[in-house]
């Protein structure tokens, strides 16, 4: 997921990748409807010689989402709870992650399209705020981008299901606060709207 030569405490995550497309398979088959996977969405194959068995964490579905507050980009803080009562997808990204930028139109054209209805992107930077700001001038983020430095991230992604260091990840939150689905990987534009429509 991450691109090579970036960050070396992300890049164990050559195996931890695999690893996590098979968690990923997992968590799908146990999303309504069952089994969704699609030909653009690399975390949903599967590799059969992975023995998943140490590598599977708990999962958060249908847990409380975990709070937290930050930043912007202007300095002001916002807390989690600013956004209660609406569907939520916190996404995990970097400027550096290929997947992770490869995304942001995605999430720009579903928060016009499902915002007017309660659905609220949020973006938290695994990054250093210099970066975040430098990406923003030239690359139009149609969401809130949060970023307190990429340690403070780390925490956070790993609070919410994410101790692999993959990236992308997005947790997927309903209007109760509780955590619907989480997506370790870039994800399909076809999934994405099945997620929102399921929740709005």
């Amino acid at each position: 997921m991450t691109p090579v030569g970036k960050r070396p405490k992300w890049l164990w995550g050559a195996v931890v990748g695999l690893a996590a497309g098979a968690l990923a398979v997992g968590i799908v088959l146990n999303w309504p409807g069952g089994d969704r996977r699609d030909d653009h969405s690399q975390a949903f194959q599967q590799p059969e010689a992975v023995d998943t068995a140490e590598t599977e964490t708990p999962t958060l579905v249908s847990q409380p989402r975990p709070e937290f507050s930050l930043p912007d980009l202007s300095g002001t803080r916002h807390a989690l709870k600013e956004w209660d009562g609406k569907v939520l997808a916190v996404n995990f990204w970097a400027t550096w992650c290929g997947p992770c930028k490869e995304e942001i139109p995605l999430f720009n054209t579903l928060q016009s399209q499902y915002g007017p209805r309660g659905m609220q992107f949020i973006g938290v930077a695994m990054d250093d705020r210099e970066s975040v700001q430098t990406y923003v001038k030239t690359h139009a983020i149609d969401y809130p981008v949060l970023v307190d430095g990429e340690d403070a991230a780390e925490r956070l992604a790993i609070r919410y299901g994410d101790d692999q260091g993959v990236v992308p990840y997005t947790a997927f939150i309903d209007r109760q606060g509780r955590i619907a689905f989480i997506q370790f990987g870039a994800i399909s534009q076809d999934l994405a709207r099945q997620i929102i429509e399921s929740l709005l």
